[in-house]
């Protein structure tokens, strides 16, 4: 803040007398906090457009004087100081508008400071009116805004390699002079991406790019970047450390899917350039909050890289054997971090996961063998399974399903499958639903349908995503002679993809006498 007072000029009269925090009491917006002068936030306001041909705003610098309010929160600047327009001003951020109060100092304001706060609104009823201008254009203060078009990003992409040094003598200093600015995401991101272009086309200035990309990156308002997934190679690229930063922000902000979010492609893009720091992301791994989320994102990687072709990152993996190997040992590392962690540290499904996937090619087999009618052999993958993951409920599923078509009974199909039941982990939603599917449908060769209802039910409370579970009860709906229920889960089995010959009967019964829409 102290470099910002020598450049913009902050007037001495405020600096003097914002020693401590004050509370202005309004009667009409509630109270406003005036921050003192260690807390006044240095940022940029924008304004416009005016013109409908203007596909851009207009920002200016300012100095945000108010620290939190009781309506409007931290709205710093319903009262700014402007140094490039040498004005007080209250900016309007719901509409972009700037009202600014000519022929004022601190000095003469500072006694009364409620119609200044509240000129944005027109709310003040006081003795003390203040006069106030709206800019409405800024051919008046044309030195002290800088126009920013939107879209700078696109623009970027369109530019070949010889138009970026153009690009930057137009919009680099502009940018620049306006950190922390939400409205600059694509601005940021489209400098970033020209440093990030013209490092790779220059190594003997890479350095200096990789400073300038650092610098931008560093620009986005804190908690507001969100390009981990497109901008995930610049990240690292401008630096390992910033790039395992933006990783581990991403991790504690999204639980649910970081893989997807940019986590994948933080991961590829870091062992790409990093290879020999691979270590990072294990150490990163090894906090628990963040563990599922880091091994999620090295399995999306490598899944990426096998299968997905249209994806840079994913292209630049597969061709480096040794990276894929890196990402091999780190899954390995990982797995047997979360299956040696104490009991409860994570979850009966995140544990299923791992060891399911130890065994899941023998179980693709085991499938291939029974529709073979080699029992025998299913027999032996099963034993083998079993040793080392006995509760499988995929596997115990086929053991069933194999108990069934040897014995020939449905009966003692489902007595087998109610058995595994018992021994299959809760963590196995997926095979467990199966489970539950095979007595289902045992129960309905048994002409037990109210029975079956209940166990069907079961397998789409497990397994909503599975349309075979809903044509199961639509099947059994229609069998019961509830044809409304019948026909309410065949349209939902059409809308998941199931075109079974039961559930297009069902649907075309159930709507042929129903009125259009």
């Amino acid at each position: 803040m102290k470099e910002n007072y020598n450049i913009l000029n902050i007037p001495q009269d405020l600096v003097e007398d914002l020693t401590t925090v004050k509370r202005i009491n309004t009667n009409s917006q509630g109270w406003f906090d005036l921050a003192s002068i260690r807390e006044i936030q240095f940022g940029s306001i924008q304004i416009g457009p005016f013109k409908t041909k203007e596909n851009g705003q207009y920002y200016t610098n300012s100095f945000g004087l108010i620290l939190n309010s009781e309506i409007y929160d931290e709205s710093h600047e319903i009262l700014v100081w402007l140094p490039r327009l040498q004005h007080y001003g209250t900016w309007d951020s719901s509409h972009d508008e700037l009202h600014i109060f000519p022929n004022q100092t601190w000095t003469s304001m500072k006694s009364d400071l409620i119609p200044f706060i509240e000129a944005q609104w027109g709310t003040y009823e006081g003795a003390n009116k203040i006069k106030h201008l709206t800019i409405k254009g800024i051919s008046k203060y044309a030195d002290a805004f800088d126009f920013i078009p939107y879209h700078l990003n696109e623009t970027v992409e369109k530019l070949s390699d010889d138009q970026l040094i153009n690009f930057l003598d137009q919009y680099e200093n502009t940018i620049l002079r306006h950190p922390n600015v939400s409205t600059l995401d694509e601005a940021y991101f489209a400098l970033a991406k020209v440093y990030f272009r013209l490092g790779q086309k220059d190594p003997n200035q890479k350095n200096v790019w990789k400073e300038k990309c650092l610098q931008i990156l560093n620009y986005y308002p804190q908690g507001r970047f969100h390009r981990e997934k497109d901008a995930a190679e610049i990240c690292v690229w401008a630096s390992a450390e910033f790039g395992l930063k933006v990783f581990k922000n991403l991790l504690e902000k999204d639980k649910r899917q970081p893989e997807y979010a940019g986590g994948a492609s933080l991961v590829s893009a870091f062992l790409i350039h990093f290879p020999d720091q691979w270590e990072s992301i294990l150490e990163i791994s090894k906090v628990k909050t963040n563990t599922i989320g880091t091994l999620h994102s090295i399995e999306t990687a490598k899944t990426w890289a096998l299968n997905v072709a249209n994806n840079a990152l994913a292209a630049k993996l597969k061709q480096n054997q040794n990276v894929m190997e890196l990402i091999s040992k780190l899954l390995t590392q990982i797995e047997e971090f979360i299956l040696s962690a104490p009991l409860g540290e994570f979850s009966e499904q995140e544990i299923h996961e791992i060891r399911h996937k130890k065994i899941v090619d023998r179980l693709t087999q085991g499938w291939e063998y029974l529709k073979k009618k080699e029992y025998s052999k299913v027999e032996e993958l099963l034993n083998s399974i079993f040793a080392a993951y006995e509760k499988d409920g995929e596997a115990l599923f086929l053991d069933a399903r194999l108990f069934w078509l040897k014995s020939g009974s449905a009966e003692e199909g489902m007595k087998r499958a109610e058995k595994n039941l018992l021994l299959a982990s809760n963590g196995d939603r997926l095979g467990r639903g199966r489970l539950y599917n095979l007595i289902g449908c045992a129960l309905d060769e048994l002409g037990k349908w109210e029975e079956a209802l209940l166990s069907f039910q079961k397998a789409e409370e497990l397994s909503p995503q599975d349309s075979i579970y809903v044509a199961n009860l639509a099947e059994i709906f229609w069998k019961l002679g509830n044809k409304t229920s019948a026909g309410r889960y065949a349209k939902k089995a059409k809308s998941m993809g199931n075109q079974s010959e039961i559930v297009e009967t069902i649907f075309r019964e159930t709507t042929k006498n129903s009125p259009k829409e």
